[in-house]
């Protein structure tokens, strides 16, 4: 028996003790629900700490394999995968489909590496190594390396089956979304926030999304690249929400109140409570920045409180220890960083003075705010938000029925 297979490993589910069902449901959940739309029909089972993917062998399904390959690698939760074949419970078996699976190997060295987790098994796993490593030999003629092999023949003897594979894919690890509840990022179209909202995601938060323009004063670029940032992001997590909020009308009334150099403190301020709003009719539990410590005049520690103190849900800010650098690497790595290096027209440039307040304080900002009545305005905004639905990649706008 060869049965054509994908091994799917997890890591850090492993761990969760009497709750580990509960998160491998969920994962199970996650693998079909990104993989609903291919037309290929794979049957996944949960098995032995791992989970296995039957495949086709028929030549036509390649290129549905090949997608498939593609959406697990953007799975959070799954460690790493590899294709191979579920075998018979015996050498004989388990050496004929190493010696199907070798045929495709690369001239050059090879070790055998077996894990056996069903103990009733009568060979050892360095029992297995010799014997299985032996029979390539004898048919490839290839060489053994134990320390720095060019291949690594896997084998895994659990009690549901013996899985072979040999190259490993690594997969984005963490935990699957909507395992730790939901959240509500303040998206932008720079480079931070879609990083931060993706680490959200890998962490199990299903994240819904805000984004904050100034248009018709400034142009639709934002929005436009928020879209494709959101359509991106939507990989991780299969279907995202994002809300078109417009604030313009109640930036003018802070420039028309308040000293220059709390404009952004106050835009940031009026955010807040809009996004907590929004996150409500979602039940989310937190809001999300990408604000990183010290990153830009607005973004101090006193300011962060500032910030905070209007808020009665927590703000939760990933990137808080990180620099740019390393942002940007990660946005490389999630495969925004196109989008957010586009240039683009951001809320909070909107009139924007010449200086910031880096020390502002609560008692100041309060006293500023008291001053200024935006409640009709904050109603307006959220009525005149545009909801974005999106999904693999692609995105539709639809009626917003809040």
């Amino acid at each position: 028996m060869q049965k054509s297979i994908i091994v799917i490993h997890y890591g850090e589910i492993a761990l969760k003790g009497k709750n580990r069902a509960l998160f491998e449901k969920r994962l199970q959940q996650n693998i079909r629900q990104a993989l609903r739309d291919i037309e290929y029909k794979a049957k996944l089972k949960r098995v032995s700490g791992r989970f296995i993917l039957s495949l086709n062998d028929a030549e036509e399904e390649v290129i549905s394999r090949d997608r498939i390959l593609r959406r697990l690698r953007e799975i959070p939760g799954i460690t790493y995968f590899g294709v191979g074949f579920e075998v018979g419970n015996s050498i004989d078996e388990i050496i004929d489909g190493v010696i199907t699976l070798s045929k495709d190997l690369p001239s050059g060295s090879f070790k055998v590496d077996t894990r056996r987790s069903d103990k009733t098994f009568p060979m050892s796993s360095p029992e297995v190594n010799r014997q299985v490593g032996q029979a390539i030999v004898d048919r490839f003629g290839l060489q053994v390396d134990l320390n720095d092999p060019d291949s690594i023949i896997r084998i895994e003897i659990a009690y549901t089956g013996v899985y072979i594979f040999c190259t490993r894919y690594q997969g984005i690890g963490g935990l699957p979304v909507g395992v730790s509840g939901r959240v509500l990022s303040l998206i932008s179209a720079g480079f931070d926030s879609p990083v931060a909202s993706y680490l959200m995601m890998k962490r199990g938060a299903r994240v819904y999304f805000a984004h904050f323009h100034s248009a018709p004063f400034v142009s639709r670029n934002s929005i436009d690249q928020v879209q494709s940032l959101v359509q991106r992001l939507s990989d991780f997590q299969h279907e995202s929400i994002c809300y078109m909020v417009p604030i313009a009308e109640i930036q003018k009334k802070i420039i028309t109140i308040a000293p220059a150099q709390y404009r952004v403190l106050l835009y940031r301020r009026v955010m807040i409570r809009l996004a907590e709003r929004l996150a409500q009719w979602h039940k989310c539990e937190a809001l999300v920045t990408g604000e990183s410590l010290g990153q830009v005049s607005s973004q101090t520690l006193r300011n962060m409180r500032v910030v905070d103190e209007c808020a009665s849900m927590p703000i939760l800010r990933p990137l808080v220890g990180m620099d740019k650098e390393e942002i940007i690497s990660l946005s490389r790595s999630i495969d925004t960083e196109g989008i957010s290096a586009e240039p683009y027209d951001d809320c909070c440039s909107f009139l924007m003075p010449r200086k910031v307040e880096t020390w502002g304080t609560i008692e100041e900002v309060n006293e500023i705010e008291s001053k200024i009545e935006v409640y009709e305005e904050y109603d307006e905004a959220l009525k005149q938000a545009e909801k974005i639905v999106a999904s693999n990649r692609y995105a539709t706008q639809v009626a917003d029925n809040h």
